[in-house]
Parts: structure tokens; C-alpha cells; sequence
């Protein structure tokens, strides 16, 4: 099978549920991040601790979660495709927030912002988290358009999902740094530039 099929060259592409749209269009855009979240994930696990196999296995089952939520952002509620794709469960969401339980156990408690960084993995996990943002945006705006009720009950469970996915990845990025011994940096509001004379 090719790579290519030269199908997209005029800029138009092809929904799962079959409809030709613009590559331009919000379920697109949304498909699109959903692609590049999925693919911070791989990056991310490549930089995991060898002793991470439960974290590892986790992310790459969020990562085929995400193939479901895809799916999911490709389908027309109209489509006949509509009703055989895969649900995102609550269980899937309660598998988050106990990870995070777990995870917060060990960390401590912050009263400031932090800036995003520290060890390649945690770098990873916050990229991750701002694209998983930035696909809660697109959802929000595919359910407010959204005028069927089923179509719309299933997009604010992946609403759900994507809210808590992004808080997992915050508190996976800073469990990381502390697994790496890296200091967590807090933000100053009152900062003097390093390079500049006082």
C-alpha cells in the first residue's frame, strides 16, 4: 500500500463516516490535533524510565483511546457510521483520576504556578497536555454546533475525558521530574531579566 494517493492534493479530504470535506473543517482541525497529541504520547513514552512498564502501558492505552476519540471527531452524526463506533467509557475516565491519586501521593503540594519544563520526559508530558487543550477547544465548539442529542451526549463524555486526560498529563509531567530528581520551578511574578544590569 502507498504513502500517497494524491486523492488530497486539491486540499479536500475524505471523513470516516465518507463525506468529502476541506481539510480546513473544524472536525478536521480537531482530527488533526487529536494526531499530534497521540504522537507527543509516542515521543513521551520513549523518554519514560525503564522501570515505567505501568505508566508506559497506560499512555499506550490512552493513545488507542484517542484513535476512538479520532474516530469519533471524523464521524457525521448523520452518517450511518455513526452508531458503530466505540463509546469513551466513565471507567476509562476513573482510570485517570486513580492514576493521578496515585501520582499525588508522592508529590507536594503547590501554591504557585509552575513553569513548564524540566526533565525531557516532563517537557513532553506538558507539550502534551497544551495540545490535549488545545482538542478540548475544538470539541467544545463541535458540541455547541451540535443540535443531535446523541451526537452531542457522546462528545461531552469525550469532553470529559479530554479535561481530565490534560490534568493527568499535568500531574504526570511533574511525577516525572520528581522520578528524575529535577526541581519543579516556580513562576515569579517580579522578574529581572538575568542578562540585564540591575
Amino acid at each position: 500500500m502507498k504513502a500517497y494517493t494524491g486523492r488530497g492534493d486539491r486540499g479536500n479530504t475524505k471523513l470516516y463516516s465518507g463525506e468529502q470535506v476541506a481539510k480546513s473543517h473544524p472536525r478536521v482541525e480537531a482530527c488533526g490535533d487529536v494526531d499530534e497529541l497521540n504522537s507527543l504520547l509516542g515521543a513521551l513514552i520513549s523518554f519514560l524510565p525503564k522501570d515505567g512498564g505501568d505508566q508506559r502501558a497506560r499512555i499506550k492505552h490512552i493513545q488507542s483511546l484517542l484513535v476512538v476519540a479520532g474516530t469519533w471527531l471524523a464521524t457525521t452524526p448523520e452518517s450511518r457510521e455513526f452508531g458503530t463506533v466505540d463509546s469513551i467509557q466513565s471507567s476509562e475516565i476513573k482510570m485517570l483520576e486513580l492514576a493521578m491519586d496515585f501520582m499525588d501521593r508522592d508529590l507536594p503540594n503547590i501554591k504557585e504556578l509552575l513553569l513548564p519544563g524540566g526533565h525531557i520526559s516532563a517537557s513532553f508530558a506538558h507539550i502534551a497536555r497544551t495540545v490535549c487543550r488545545r482538542v478540548e477547544r475544538h470539541v467544545v465548539r463541535l458540541a455547541a454546533e451540535s443540535s443531535e442529542r446523541e451526537a452531542h451526549r457522546e462528545l461531552m463524555a469525550l469532553l470529559t475525558f479530554l479535561n481530565r486526560l490534560s490534568a493527568y498529563l499535568f500531574v504526570l509531567a511533574r511525577y516525572l521530574n520528581f522520578q528524575h530528581g529535577v526541581s519543579e520551578v516556580p513562576w515569579k511574578n517580579h522578574i529581572s531579566d538575568p542578562l540585564l544590569p540591575e
